[in-house]
Order: C-alpha cells, then structure tokens, then sequence
C-alpha cells in the first residue's frame, strides 16, 4: 500500500478510502515477513505493526482536523473516513496472541543503575570484605551485561582472549574440551564466536586492572595455575553453580533495588533488549536488525532475535499512544 498511496492522499480524500485498500492491501501487507515477502509474522508481530499504523494514521487525520472548522463539511467527511479506517484496522486485529515470557525477562534502566551502583568497586556501597572478590563480581557482570556473553561463554573466556589497547575487545572463541578443566559441568560455548568490541575505555580500564592485579591476587590463593579469566574466591575456575548463586544472594539482600528475576540470563536478555533499541534508533530496518543482533549475541538463526523485535515495537506503540493520548486531552481542556 505504501509503495502506491501517498498517506496523505488517502488523509484528505484525494484516494478514495474503501475496504479493499485497508484490508485487502496494507492490513495483508502488514501481515507478511518483509524478508521471506511470503510468510506471515506472528500474531504479536502483526499486532504492533498494525497498532503502530493505526496510531500514525490517526495522527494525521487529527493534524488535518485540527485546521478545520468542525461546522465544515469537509471536516465531516473527514472526521467519517477516519472512523471508518479505524473499524476496519481495528476489526484486523488478531484476539489473544500468544504472549512472549521473554519479554519481561530483562532489567529497566532503574534496575540496571542500581546494580552496577551496588556492584562498583569505587563506589559508597562495597559488597563484600575481598577487594578482588568485588572487582571480579564487577567485571563478570558487566561483561553480561555490556557484551551480551551467556554464563557459559563467560566462564570458558581466558586471559588471552582479552585485548586491551586502542581498539579494545573480547574474544569468544569455541575451543576443544579442555582434559585440565574439572568444573563439573564443564562450561560450553555452543554457539558462534565472535570479537566483540569494548567501546567504553573506562570499562577497559576496569578489566585490565583486574586481570593484571586482582586475578593475580586470587590464583595466588590456589596451588595451580589457570590461564581463565574469572576465578573463584579460592582462585580456580567460578563455576556456573556459583554464578547461579551469587545473584541468588545479590538480590535477595536487596529485594527493594534489584528486581526478582536478577540473573546471569536476565544480564543477556536486558543487552539484547537494550541493543535492538539502539539498532531501531539507528534507523536500521527489522530484517538488518535481526542480522546484527544475531552476529552480537552469536546466534545463527535470524528467527531468535524476534522477541527483542517485538518488544521494542511494542514500547514504540505505548509511547506513541501515550503522546498522543496527551495531545488530545490538553487540547480538549484548552477549548
């Protein structure tokens, strides 16, 4: 529809507006997956994408209206197709789709400051009495968060695997079984390698600190050596049992600042959220989005990447109801 009807065409009644239009082209437009141009979205994909144009649509319509007078006739036979379009979009929907738990499954911008603020090494609020105990617990937390690294591609990380200089980065790299590791079991990194860059020098700084003193500090605690990044209190290997634990811990001595779901896959879901923002206001369209958020988080299906998708057009769709909600109610208390 968009490709043959100017919208503002069809807005001020130079198309005529008529139910094969709606329907029959932009509703079934909508419906289809712009990157197979033959299948169909899911029903909470088609939702937001068609809740998201109704929006649009009715934005315009009331921006023609508004420099209309209402005794017009042509405000009347404006105002009858904006109602009209909006029956047959509202009519589209598709009841009850089925809900996407995932979506809920990340951190707000709320939760987020408040566990990095526990959690920073620098801060008022220290966590624990071993210096090197809270860099770690910083370090591993924001590689999660910063990186996007699941637990297990997070504890097969070595030294070597760092690299801090002018362009700085984290390898992910899949790797034989190692005979030496007896973390029971073992981490994995079932998925694609990749570089990931680290784009915040301060962060940078924050890990080669740590990996020059206070890793040092504790593999002094163990009688072997390790070339792991993250280690545990006693200087071997942190298992993924003890990562488990530790936010166990983190939140429940911090019930009122750190939400329930806090998690190593709660730290994974809120980069993957947080980043397909990011790609959408960068004005990428859904399908490169999809492409980059798979290269970032390792993933070889494209059709993972869908719930981030989802929920960032359905924010999009609240904010823009809530602005528009607001521009109606301010100008009908203003007349």
């Amino acid at each position: 529809m968009t490709d043959e009807v100017d919208l503002m065409d069809l807005v001020i009644g130079r198309v005529p507006l008529t139910e094969a239009l709606v329907r029959g082209s932009m509703v079934e437009f909508l419906r289809r997956d712009q990157s197979k141009n033959k299948l169909v979205v899911s029903p909470h994909t088609f939702n937001q994408r068609l809740t998201t144009v109704r929006l649009y649509l009715s934005w315009l319509f009331d921006l023609q209206l508004s420099g209309l007078i209402s005794s017009d006739s042509v405000y009347e036979n404006m105002l009858v197709r904006k109602k009209q379009l909006c029956k047959w979009i509202d009519s589209s929907f598709i009841s009850s789709p089925p809900s996407n738990t995932q979506i809920s499954k990340g951190l707000s911008p709320a939760e987020v400051s408040n566990l990095v603020s526990l959690l920073y090494p620098g801060g008022n609020r220290v966590i624990g009495r071993d210096e090197a105990v809270r860099h770690r617990n910083y370090v591993m937390t924001m590689i999660m968060l910063s990186l996007g690294l699941r637990p297990g591609e997070l504890l097969s990380l070595k030294v070597q695997d760092i690299e801090i200089g002018a362009v700085s980065s984290v390898r992910v790299e899949r790797r034989p079984p190692d005979k030496n590791d007896l973390r029971r079991p073992r981490p994995q990194i079932k998925r694609n390698g990749r570089i990931i860059p680290i784009v915040d020098k301060s962060f940078a700084h924050e890990l080669d600190e740590y990996i020059l003193v206070w890793r040092e500090r504790l593999e002094d605690k163990s009688e072997f050596e390790t070339d792991y990044l993250i280690l545990s209190d006693q200087g071997e290997p942190l298992s993924q049992s003890s990562v488990t634990q530790f936010y166990q811990i983190l939140r429940s001595k911090y019930p009122s600042e750190l939400p329930s779901n806090l998690s190593a896959k709660s730290l994974r879901h809120t980069f993957s959220s947080r980043m397909e923002r990011a790609l959408r206001e960068s004005g990428m369209d859904e399908e490169r989005r999809k492409k980059a958020l798979a290269l970032l988080r390792g993933d070889s299906s494209l059709e993972s990447q869908a719930v981030y998708i989802d929920q960032e057009i359905e924010q999009s769709s609240r904010k823009a109801l809530d602005s528009y909600q607001r521009k109606i109610f301010s100008n009908e208390e203003g007349e």
